[in-house]
């Protein structure tokens, strides 16, 4: 007699432990990236506004720094502009002058509730 094509019981049993195996080393992974590149978007705006407060003022000093209670929907300084960062990334944002020295404080909080400071 001729055994017809197929798989046994067991060989799907192993396949299917297999892929519950990668599956359960993977997905806090991912998630863990995801937390990863929202951190470093949030860091990489909070720079961009810092640069273009910066770069107003620099480009000439009779200018004073752009001040902003909510810049989270995008910054905007004379000619330099940053555009909102992705939906999520951040909750918080503000450009300041604090010490009347025209230089930018910029700091922004991410959705997980780091701040992140410049200078």
């Amino acid at each position: 007699m001729r055994k017809t094509g197929g798989f046994t019981l067991i060989e799907l049993l192993i396949v299917i432990a297999i892929i519950g195996i990668l599956a359960a080393v993977l997905v806090p992974n991912l998630l863990g990236a995801r937390r990863t590149a929202t951190e470093r978007a949030a860091q990489s705006y909070a720079q961009n506004v810092y640069k273009a407060a910066f770069a107003y003022v620099a480009d000439n000093p009779n200018n004073v720094v752009v001040q902003d209670n909510d810049c989270t929907d995008g910054y905007t300084a004379g000619s330099y502009s940053v555009p909102a960062p992705g939906q999520g990334v951040v909750t918080g944002c503000t450009v300041a002058d604090s010490n009347s020295d025209n230089v930018p404080e910029v700091e922004v909080t991410s959705k997980f509730n780091t701040t992140y400071t410049f200078p």
